[in-house]
């Protein structure tokens, strides 16, 4: 069963006034009393901490700083994975002429708001009637939240203002301060990580709780940020960061060395309590207290797109990609194939992350009455029908095939195009590209109201994240080898029915698609990361820490297909007419692949930082703006 949720906020503001009397009033102002009289006892601590863990984004990415979903980070729209498949919503950082990179005021300030609560715990634990073990346990705590924030101010702006305790009006040294150096930064968030790591409760304060466990998967994952960001970026070689992410991680694996068995489970799961890799999640409940993300990718309003070299990235089963194996059928030399050759024989992420194609016949607007389907004389529109009953048999898992739209109605068919939608009266669940990305689709929450009702949990810290940030790891300091290899990608493909990795067998001919300038072991792990941690918001940050944004230049394309495959009478009647075609293809002729957004004007090296907010910079006139940015919106 669900647990229930308890208001953090509503539990502290209770606490704070339960502790308030006229005696203690007529002494003490009113911050002063309520600091002195509610941090006395360890309960007193949990009990205010419980907020802090409403800071941790679910759906948004792991350097997202709002609190709510935000589905182009998420889905990779802001990357070479994909796009954001509506008419003007070009990527705003590689169309930098035309459109203007995403506001930015809740992104400085917010951190601080949560660093200001943080620090007033720490502020009072010296003070409290606790052991010394349970100080340095909340104070632990309180170091593991406030390196996180200050983890995603320096992935956003790269160095922010350190702020060791709680401000007061009078403290104008350090609200209107330079921002502190970066490398200096980096290294205090480190070394409160490594505090945390050997002084917090390794249980923790119960089940699903900030513990030695997730102390390390933040390390792992924080130190593999800054590390190979100061090494792409000329900052400095990174391995104290690199170090310290490749111990936490293997600690880590040690302690945690098999992973759940069903990828797709871990995104579409009512309750991860007790799911094997997951170190912490978030808890949803559908009474006011879930998300809307299940709904969303059930909807028309599910405009996120995977690319064609984002699909491409996925191996095929016997662990090389489609321009080298013999299990793709397609084109090897371009990866052109139709779309049910392309998906044969892949990586099962694929199926999992992006609807398979398939056709069926049913009547209009039929309401998940699945007696009322046909299938169509073509074998392969039933392939991946049978394909998904097959590896989504489980009672965590409903990916099976037909899809079903939040009401419950029978999607007909995968591709299902925005642009050609032939009269089936089907506006949902559509794409312009031809994949529909699905990583979030089940059928076991409920959807059937917009409020926020969808209770599956969200995965905050999981094994296959550490795995991969690992064996990453490992390789920048010259330690990736079989070993490593079989303890971290090896673990993950099996789930997903890839051949293992052989490190001897890699060399440059391995995939003869790859960025030249990388290695090409580096190649393959890095490709392990991309499709592991696929549409949970990595990719975009990855590029940036690798100085790899170049890889968002190219123009992005869907599906590849004929334009007689879209005119014949399988499409409900529709006859055979080429001005029903509306799709734009990438070249001449009747087939090619699907083009939406055309070549981006491309990336300009000042977005690999965040520009500070303009308001900010007024307030304070010692905050210098990030290189290439203007300091005002007037210049």
């Amino acid at each position: 069963m669900k647990k229930l949720l308890i208001s953090f906020l509503a539990i502290g503001t209770t606490l704070f006034q339960s502790c308030l009397n006229n005696d203690y009033l007529e002494r003490l102002p009113l911050d002063k009393q309520t600091e002195e009289t509610v941090f006395v006892s360890y309960d007193n601590f949990k009990t205010y901490s419980w907020k802090f863990y409403t800071y941790l984004t679910a759906y948004a990415g792991p350097t997202a700083i709002k609190g709510g979903p935000n589905e182009k980070y998420i889905f990779d729209s802001y990357s070479d994975n994909g796009f954001y498949g509506n008419p003007g919503s070009e990527n705003p950082w590689t169309w930098p002429e035309k459109t203007t990179v995403p506001s930015t005021a809740d992104e400085w300030s917010k951190p601080y708001e949560r660093i200001r609560a943080i620090n007033i715990m720490l502020d009072n634990l010296d003070n409290s009637q606790m052991t010394e073990s349970e100080k340095a346990h909340w104070r632990s705590l309180g170091y593991f939240f406030k390196a996180n924030e200050y983890y995603r101010l320096i992935a956003h702006y790269g160095s922010a203002i350190w702020v060791e305790n709680a401000l007061k009006d009078t403290d104008t040294e350090i609200l209107y301060a330079k921002r502190t150096p970066r490398t200096e930064l980096a290294a205090k968030v480190l070394e409160m990580l490594e505090y945390a790591k050997e002084n917090i409760n390794p249980d923790g304060d119960g089940e699903n709780t900030i513990n030695r466990d997730v102390v390390c998967a933040l390390i792992s994952r924080y130190g593999l940020f800054e590390g190979t960001w100061q090494k792409y970026h000329s900052i400095s070689d990174g391995l104290k960061y690199l170090q310290a992410s490749f111990d936490a991680s293997k600690e880590l694996i040690n302690a945690h060395p098999t992973v759940h068995n069903h990828y797709d489970e871990l995104f579409n799961s009512e309750e991860l309590q007790g799911t094997t890799g997951i170190l912490l999640y978030k808890n949803f409940l559908s009474d006011g207290k879930g998300h809307n993300m299940t709904r969303y990718v059930r909807t028309s309003s599910h405009y996120s797109e995977i690319s064609s070299d984002g699909i491409a990235a996925y191996l095929c089963q016997d662990g090389k990609p489609i321009y080298t194996s013999d299990l793709f059928e397609g084109n090897k030399e371009t990866g052109d194939a139709d779309v049910y050759t392309e998906f044969r024989n892949r990586d099962y992420r694929l199926y999992y992350n992006v609807c398979p194609p398939y056709k069926v016949n049913s009547p209009s607007a039929t309401n998940m009455d699945m007696s009322k389907v046909t299938f169509t004389d073509d074998p392969r529109d039933k392939e991946y029908i049978d394909l998904m009953a097959q590896i989504s048999n489980t009672a965590g898992s409903t990916k099976t095939l037909p899809a079903l739209q939040w009401a419950g109605q029978i999607l007909r068919e995968v591709p299902h195009f925005r642009e050609n939608s032939y009269n089936m009266g089907q506006g949902f669940m559509t794409s312009y590209g031809g994949y529909y990305v699905w990583k979030y689709y089940n059928t076991v929450t409920p959807v059937n109201s917009a409020g926020s009702v969808n209770s599956t949990d969200f995965p905050l810290f999981r094994m296959g994240e550490v795995m991969v940030n690992h064996a990453e790891a490992a390789w920048e300091l010259g330690q990736f080898n079989q070993s490593v290899a079989d303890a971290t990608i090896n673990v993950l493909r099996k789930r997903a029915h890839v051949a293992d990795m052989k490190v001897s067998e890699i060399n440059a001919s391995f995939d003869p698609k790859r960025d030249q300038s990388v290695d090409p072991v580096l190649w393959e792990i890095r490709r392990e990361r991309r499709v592991e941690l696929m549409f949970e918001g990595y990719r975009f940050d990855d590029l940036r820490r690798w100085k790899k944004a170049e890889y968002m230049n190219t123009q992005q394309f869907g599906v590849y297909l004929k334009k007689s495959d879209l005119e014949d009478t399988r499409h409900m009647g529709d006859k055979a007419n080429p001005s029903n075609f509306k799709l734009k293809l990438d070249r001449n002729g009747d087939e090619g692949r699907i083009v939406f957004f055309s070549k981006p004007v491309g990336w300009v090296d000042r977005h690999y930082l965040f520009p500070l907010p303009s308001n900010e910079l007024l307030l304070n006139q010692n905050l210098d703006q990030n290189e290439g940015y203007p300091r005002s919106n007037a210049e």
